[in-house]
């Protein structure tokens, strides 16, 4: 098995757009539980501009092949088997 540690846009890409989920989850609970009305609307602030920067980066992504969000589950299955095979071999 190789030791590839080097990490490509790809690794980045999928890593960030794997965190904005959590963030983007974590601000919307928050967002429900918060009752000041200057905190909520900063809330809400944040959350939009998550979306938007999480919008983009999944554009990104897709339009170069890094994430097929249209895939069946199947499909997105063997094509995570495709690239598990090559890494270890």
């Amino acid at each position: 098995m190789a030791n590839n540690t080097s990490l490509t846009d790809k690794d980045i890409a999928l890593d960030l757009l794997s965190s904005s989920k959590g963030t983007i989850a974590t601000l919307a609970k928050v967002l429900t539980e918060t009752t000041n009305p200057k905190l909520r609307d900063a809330l809400k602030n944040e959350l939009t501009a998550c979306i938007n920067s999480h919008y983009r980066l999944s554009d990104i992504a897709i339009s170069k092949g890094w994430y097929n969000a249209y895939a069946s589950p199947q499909q997105q299955l063997q094509q995570d088997l495709s690239a598990i095979n090559t890494i270890t071999q």
